[in-house]
């Protein structure tokens, strides 16, 4: 078993790739992530359609060749999830609904979570919570493996996702992202069934120091949230 100290680990570097709709590895392996994760893998079928018209952009998290412990990290990830050792290769051709050339040569990776940037919820514009403004993306489906979650590698991602956000072919203006509520009702036996330790202010570690971290956006309001956790809109 592959031990990896936090206190000890250099800063992780990663990279994010886009998830291929079209490749049946892809939609696989997200399904298995997805299924990790606790919820919605049911709906990976039908985010196919919206990935390929740029409504849905989800990008796999990836260990960069420049992370000095990232042979160590890859085999943690995979010691945990044996079903996640065969490498994907960077095969999508298009991003936010523009074409994309694939690098060359082409690269193969292991990814060790992944992330979206997406419409707000319907509900949410329908009760006047978000604006109906262009460039408003949210945050969501965001997952990190289990096995390396407390090595930074959240907050990283939350760094990246937002460089990327802002820059073409997306050009958001707005972002916003779901945050579990420490109140949220059933939270218990979500946690007990996924076999996770309840956090003890509401939101997995990770996120709310990445949030106080975002120096460039300005919380603006909580809204409800249906299903689990509260929004948290920034611009």
């Amino acid at each position: 078993m592959v031990s990896i100290d936090p206190a000890n680990s250099s800063k992780p570097k990663i990279d994010l790739i886009p998830w291929d709709p079209t490749s049946p590895q892809h939609v696989e392996r997200l399904v298995q992530q997805r299924i990790t994760c606790g919820w919605d893998d049911e709906y990976v079928e039908s985010w196919r359609k919206t990935q390929e018209s740029g409504k849905l952009n989800i990008q796999w998290i990836v260990l960069a060749d420049s992370d000095l412990e990232k042979d160590a990290k890859i085999l943690k990830h995979t010691e945990e999830h044996p079903q996640e050792k065969e490498p994907l290769l960077d095969t999508a051709i298009s991003f936010g609904g523009k074409p994309r050339d694939i690098p060359s040569p082409q690269r193969s990776f292991i990814p060790i979570g992944h992330i979206c940037l997406g419409p707000p919820s319907e509900n949410y514009l329908n009760l006047g919570y978000v604006p109906k403004t262009e460039g408003f993306y949210w945050i969501s489906n965001f997952y990190v493996s289990r096995a390396l979650q407390g090595t930074g590698l959240g907050k990283i991602a939350m760094d990246t996702v937002e460089n990327l956000a802002v820059s073409e072919p997306l050009c958001a203006k707005t972002l916003g992202l779901n945050t579990i509520d420490k109140v949220d009702a059933g939270r218990e036996e979500k946690y007990e069934a996924l076999g996770l330790v309840i956090p003890p202010n509401g939101m997995r570690g990770e996120v709310i120091k990445v949030i106080n971290m975002w120096k460039s956006c300005l919380v603006q309001k909580l809204i409800p949230r249906e299903n689990h956790g509260i929004g948290m809109l920034y611009s």
